[in-house]
C-alpha cells in the first residue's frame, strides 16, 4: 500500500503571507491540526508546515497577535515528507523517527498532493497490521530526545 492509497487529498493549505488567524480560522473550520505551507494557489509547491502547536507555543505563548504572517511561525526546516509513491511502512518509519502525527505528501514536482495523518494509517492499517499501528501511535506520543 502507498501514501497515496491512506492519504487525505487535496488538504488545505496556507502561504507564507497569510495571516495566522486566517490559519487558525482555516485549522478550525476544516477540523484539522496542520496546514501544509505552499508558495503559491497555482504551484502549490510546499514550502512549510504549520501547526496548532505552532500557533500556541511559537505565536500566542511569545506574546504574539493573531495578524503575525505564517511565515513568521511555521516550520520550514527539517521538513519530513513523502512521496505519493511511498510505502506505507516508510510513511509510518519517518513518523515514528521524527515524532510527528501528520506527514505532507508531495509529487514529483514538489506539489502537495496530500497529508497523511496518524489516525489515516490507523483507520486503513489497524486490522491488517495492528502492531505497526501501535508503535506508531507510541512513538508519536513519546516525546523526541533532547539534541535528536
Amino acid at each position: 500500500m502507498k501514501a497515496r492509497d491512506v492519504m487525505t487529498a487535496h488538504p488545505s493549505v496556507i502561504t507564507p503571507d497569510d495571516s495566522i488567524h486566517r490559519a487558525a480560522q482555516l485549522m478550525r473550520d476544516r477540523h484539522v491540526g496542520m496546514l501544509p505551507v505552499i508558495d503559491n494557489l497555482n504551484d502549490r509547491r510546499l514550502r512549510g508546515v504549520l501547526t496548532d502547536r505552532d500557533i500556541v507555543v511559537r505565536c500566542m505563548a511569545a506574546g504574539h497577535d493573531l495578524t503575525c504572517a505564517v511565515r513568521e511561525h511555521m516550520t520550514a526546516r527539517h521538513l519530513t515528507t513523502v512521496h505519493v509513491d511511498e510505502e506505507v511502512s516508510a510513511v509510518a518509519h519517518k513518523m515514528r523517527r521524527d515524532h510527528i502525527r501528520r506527514i505532507p505528501v508531495v509529487g514529483d514536482d514538489e506539489q502537495v498532493a496530500g497529508v497523511v495523518a496518524v489516525v489515516d494509517i490507523a483507520t486503513r492499517l489497524r486490522p491488517a497490521d495492528p502492531l505497526l499501528v501501535e508503535g506508531i501511535e507510541r512513538d508519536v506520543s513519546m516525546p523526541a530526545e533532547a539534541g535528536g
